[in-house]
């Protein structure tokens, strides 16, 4: 009976210690699997200033997948204007492989939201397809007649 209690207090000894160690917080703090809603859509927040929305999974450890990707393009002529990745010179594909490290946030988004309806619309093809800006504008006949030497700025997905 004494060796089943030195084996029992042995026991809670390391198991305390394996509680403070990692934080007791995180056994009963929920991860992003268990708080993003697949239902909806969510928008991600980047660390360089990007905005995604789309259906969002976890993968892994240090990974998210963002799939059905939608971003936003404002322009002083169109506004803002919806564009479905996937459109731009390098023609990516889906999904989007995002480094958790690169995530400042992420928000699970209403049914009602503007975003939602507008890809909901453009799903439905009531919403035309948005194109994003080119990468270099287009020359124009000042610009030809002396070419300028600075790097141009390419437009990256608006926050």
């Amino acid at each position: 009976m004494l060796l089943v209690l030195i084996a029992l207090v042995l026991v809670l000894l390391v198991v305390r210690t394996q509680l403070f160690r990692a934080g007791i917080s995180t056994l009963f703090a929920p991860g992003a699997t268990e708080i993003i809603d697949r239902s909806t859509y969510q928008a991600v927040f980047l660390t360089n200033g990007s905005t995604y929305f789309g259906k969002l999974q976890e993968q892994g450890d240090q990974w998210f997948v963002l799939s059905d990707v939608f971003y936003l393009s404002v322009s002083e002529e169109a506004g803002p204007q919806l564009i479905k990745r996937g459109s731009e010179p390098q023609g990516p594909k889906e999904p989007m492989l995002i480094p958790k490290s690169q995530v400042l946030f992420i928000e699970n988004l209403r049914e009602d939201s503007e975003i939602v309806s507008a890809i909901k619309r453009f799903k439905a093809g009531t919403l035309p397809l948005a194109t994003p800006p080119p990468a270099t504008p287009a020359p124009t006949t000042a610009q030809t007649a002396a070419p300028t030497l600075r790097p141009s700025v390419s437009p990256s997905p608006s926050r």
